[in-house]
């Protein structure tokens, strides 16, 4: 089922900025509609979207962003 949601509801849902959405949608960074000119997003189709922003880290110490010495620490 389509379930689509405003600006508002997506900037409450990521913690981002309205102005940063729009900015996303004009650079054609994020799957959007426009309907009379009222921007929309399919709530599916973000979920999809943001399973593509994910970034793995592999092999690093995430605390101090290095890879981990031998023998530990």
């Amino acid at each position: 089922m389509l379930k689509l949601i405003d600006i508002k509801a997506l900037s409450e849902i990521l913690s981002v900025k309205s102005s940063t959405l729009y900015q996303w949608v004009e650079l054609g960074k994020i799957p959007h509609f426009k309907i009379n000119g009222a921007v929309r997003f399919n709530h599916s189709e973000i979920l999809d979207w943001l399973s593509t922003c994910k970034i793995e880290q592999v092999g690093y110490n995430t605390i101090e962003g290095r890879k981990p010495r031998k023998g530990g620490a």
